[in-house]
């Protein structure tokens, strides 16, 4: 067997470890079947391998974005967001998936028709960063500015911790300078 051949046949060995050694929250997120009842003993040389520890984050965040942003689904958040989750964005720091369901429904009453779409995505360690691009008619209240009507475009860079399957931190900055001026709220450039 040529010496590329055997890397790869680890690298897969490895890869399919990578569900095992995070648990079955990592699996039931990451859409694997975490009922199998076959317990795997990991190495820790598996379970500190980055590169199976980002895939499983990165399949993890894909179906948070394409299950739960369009939907804001309470059940689907306990699913991908740590209880404890702390977020930073617009100069703030928040904790609590109740604070996070909180916010997303105040998203999805000022933008009825909010959609988030994933632009490019990349993952390392237990790190995910997403650049999005949102979209939405401006219908009600949002940083302090009633509905408008106005449709919205602008781009969002967040970067997402995971832990166990789970969401635990959130790095988000969003182009609100954008936002309020295509509302209208403030004069455009």
């Amino acid at each position: 067997m040529r010496r590329y051949t055997k890397l790869a046949v680890v690298v897969t060995a490895l890869g399919a470890l990578g569900l095992a050694a995070f648990g079955s929250g990592a699996a039931d997120a990451a859409g694997g079947n975490a009922g199998s009842g076959s317990s795997s003993r990991v190495t820790a040389e598996s379970v500190s391998w980055n590169h199976g520890t980002a895939q499983v984050n990165k399949r993890v965040m894909q179906r948070f974005t394409s299950e739960f942003l369009p939907t804001g689904d309470p059940a689907l958040a306990r699913k991908f967001i740590s209880p404890d989750i702390v977020m930073h964005f617009g100069g703030t720091t928040q904790q609590g998936r109740d604070t996070y369901l909180g916010i997303v429904a105040a998203n999805m009453k000022a933008f009825p028709d909010l959609k988030w779409t994933v632009e490019d995505m990349r993952a390392e360690g237990d790190t995910v960063a997403i650049r999005y691009t949102m979209t939405g008619t401006h219908e009600g209240p949002f940083a302090g500015v009633e509905g408008t009507g106005k449709k919205i475009h602008a781009e969002s860079f967040a970067f997402y911790r995971l832990s166990h399957g789970k969401i635990v931190e959130e790095r988000a900055q969003l182009d609100m300078l954008g936002i309020l001026q295509q509302m209208g709220a403030i004069p455009a450039a």
